[in-house]
């Protein structure tokens, strides 16, 4: 089995949905787990969020969102879990009421530190819910978004990361220096994606309707570039512990 931890309703699938499909095809029973899937809490909303929901031209955001990724999900044939985390621009300090990230330079900064009890939470849930022996795989982090770094510090904290993906399309967008991010031992394994798969995927993103503007001018742009996204390394990557993988075929 193997598990794709995803920060937003979107992330896993824009990362690795043509593999996903390939494993799906190939048997294997692959779930999608999005932590920030909850609605926005009662009350106003900051500015910044507010101008994010005129960029995505929906109100009912939480449900609009769950429904594009359950569809894309099922076009995929994996299986989801949606966690009731709001997404960063929509959490408050517990005391004060303030947004924590009402910019979007504090999106692509720190987790606040008010958030370390959010933090022990979700790597107490994946330390309880993750069944021994499924694969899970992990954001890398690239591009810096604070919701990415909350899921891979808590995945990270719940000792249950089999492998890494490379955040898309912030990978394609960002002079990011991978090596910098892991630790020594771990490398890339390159998954060959077919024809298929990458028209699987392509058709898989699309469903993303809202999200479409914030990447991409249109869906041909969104292709193109997933295109030449996988023909610079030959398929898609995942990074996993190659240390650890020669230790236990030596015991």
């Amino acid at each position: 089995m193997w598990i794709y931890l995803s920060p937003h309703l979107d992330d896993a699938i824009y990362s690795c949905g043509g593999l996903i499909w390939e494993q799906v095809q190939a048997g294997q029973k692959v779930e999608i787990w999005t932590v920030c899937a909850g609605d926005p809490p009662p009350g106003p909303l900051s500015p910044f969020a507010e101008s994010l929901h005129t960029r995505w031209g929906v109100v009912e955001v939480g449900e609009v969102r769950r429904a594009e990724d359950r569809r894309a999900v099922s076009w995929l044939g994996a299986g989801f879990r949606h966690l009731e985390l709001p997404d960063c621009i929509y959490r408050r300090h517990l005391v004060s009421g303030q947004a924590l990230y009402a910019s979007e330079q504090a999106i692509f900064g720190e987790v606040h530190p008010a958030e370390a009890p959010v933090v022990a939470w979700l790597s107490n849930m994946l330390a309880e819910n993750v069944p021994a022996g499924a694969g899970v795989v992990c954001p890398l982090t690239l591009g810096g978004h604070v919701d990415h770094r909350l899921v891979r510090a808590a995945a990270e904290q719940a000792g249950c990361v089999g492998s890494y993906y490379a955040d898309y399309p912030y990978v394609a967008q960002v002079d990011a220096n991978i090596a910098d991010r892991l630790s020594a031992g771990w490398g890339a394994q390159v998954f060959p994606i077919s024809e298929a798969g990458v028209a699987a995927w392509g058709e898989a993103m699309a469903l993303y309707a809202s999200q479409m503007s914030t990447f991409w001018p249109d869906r041909a742009a969104m292709e193109a570039e997933v295109h030449g996204y996988l023909r610079g390394f030959g398929g898609l990557r995942l990074w996993s512990d190659y240390s650890a993988m020669s230790l236990r075929a030596a015991g």
